[in-house]
């Protein structure tokens, strides 16, 4: 079988050349904000609840509340985009996380929060979650040119990466600075940008719209990534990482206050060193996907990942957690940009919002993971529950893609000669 070239060889377009675009630049800004300030809101609902019941499956369910709705209704996200104007859709998105946000910070402030209080504030970010994240996906290709899409994907997979993960450092320290009222209620304040930022930006009109019943508009995505096996085999991976190990960041509290024995200060060191390994890798992939072909890139970032993972659950020494956890930040980035970096040059903009919902299952199934690795944390202990899906993930990952000849014969940019 012949090698896909996503891209022209003579082609090196400069990463940074879609935010000359002046609609791309405002709303890639005002994404980096938003997603920094959602992921501070649900890393600062579990360390509160944490703090307030001291037990881990609390801090697991308060995860399950987050995941439940947007699970359940991320793909129904996903066929809207297809069909509706996709700026109303993340409009109404945001107005909804703001209330979340604003209700929990102000009970926290007047110190009658609650767990409920918490867990309703999960449910709407979920639900809020459900209907952005596939909306966006399908919005931002219509802020510039077909042109400078690859440069323009490599940008949104760093800043929803980067924010996803830088924001649980910064959280940290906002918690032991200022407390989680003020936490939430900066939250809040972020992802207001968004709102701000759609009337400023002019997309262009969309492709022709999906017709017929939601539920045949699903199925028929279905069947359009089944038949194509890039696809499927990275959005599988894509997913089961999700359910096994990307809870990971939602251990960190159980972490730093079982096993390491740090305050709040120390927990905001370790969640910064999964963002500082993430901020790396975002900034070095387009030197690294010239030089490995998408599949090893993934095959090797998710071996190291998951490795890391495996060393900081038997970690006795603060630092050495410290190491892994960075590690464990760079080598997810690589994954994480590489996956995204395929499924939006490949798929058809008729497609795009569907596609895009079932990989974004990824970040609703991270909370699903926060609650399993608790709650089996609670039974076999952190250290075991952690080790567990990294060493199943390690499976599947040579069992798996390692055969698989489609993306095997995916080239993203010629090897340097």
């Amino acid at each position: 079988m012949p090698e896909t070239h996503l891209f022209p060889v003579e082609d090196k377009a400069n990463p940074l050349l879609a935010l000359g675009v002046r609609d791309f630049r405002l709303y890639w800004l005002a994404l980096v904000t938003q997603v920094i300030g959602q992921h501070m809101f649900a890393f600062t609902l579990g360390w509160l609840a944490f703090e307030i019941t001291g037990s881990q499956a609390q801090l697991g369910f308060i995860h399950l509340c987050g995941f439940v709705p947007q699970f359940a209704l991320t793909l129904l996200g996903g066929v809207l985009a297809d069909r509706i104007d996709a700026r109303k859709l993340i409009g109404v998105a945001q107005i909804n996380a703001a209330i979340a946000m604003i209700l929990v910070g102000v009970t926290t402030l007047l110190g009658v929060a609650q767990l409920w209080h918490l867990a309703l504030g999960a449910f709407l970010w979920g639900l809020s979650a459900a209907i952005d994240e596939p909306a966006r996906a399908s919005f931002f290709p219509r802020l510039l040119p077909r042109s400078l899409l690859r440069s323009a994907v490599p940008l949104i997979s760093t800043a929803f990466g980067s924010s996803r993960v830088i924001a649980p450092s910064i959280a940290g320290f906002l918690i032991a600075a200022a407390g989680a009222p003020a936490t939430f209620l900066l939250c809040a304040a972020t992802v207001s940008t968004m709102i701000a930022v759609l009337f400023l930006v002019r997309p262009a009109h969309g492709v022709a719209r999906p017709h017929g019943s939601l539920l045949n508009n699903f199925t028929e995505s279905l069947r359009y990534i089944r038949a194509n096996e890039v696809f499927a085999r990275i959005i599988g991976a894509g997913l089961l990482n999700a359910i096994l190990a990307m809870g990971f960041i939602h251990m960190l509290p159980v972490f730093a206050k079982d096993v390491l024995q740090v305050d709040s200060r120390g927990l905001g060191i370790l969640a910064s060193a999964v963002g500082v390994g993430a901020l790396a890798g975002f900034l070095s992939y387009a030197w690294l996907q010239s030089r490995l072909s998408p599949r090893n890139l993934i095959v090797v970032a998710l071996t190291v990942y998951n490795a890391a993972l495996i060393g900081l659950a038997f970690s006795d020494w603060y630092w050495l957690s410290f190491c892994a956890l960075l590690v464990a930040g760079l080598c997810h980035a690589y994954f994480l940009t590489c996956t995204q970096v395929l499924l939006q040059t490949l798929v058809e903009d008729h497609y795009r919002g569907r596609v895009m919902s079932v990989f974004a299952l990824v970040w609703s199934l991270m909370f699903l993971s926060g609650f399993l690795l608790n709650v089996a944390g609670e039974w076999a202990g952190p250290r075991f529950a952690l080790a567990g899906g990294a060493v199943i993930m390690l499976a599947y990952v040579w069992l798996s893609l390692v055969r698989a000849a489609a993306l095997k014969n995916v080239v993203l940019a010629p090897k340097p000669g």
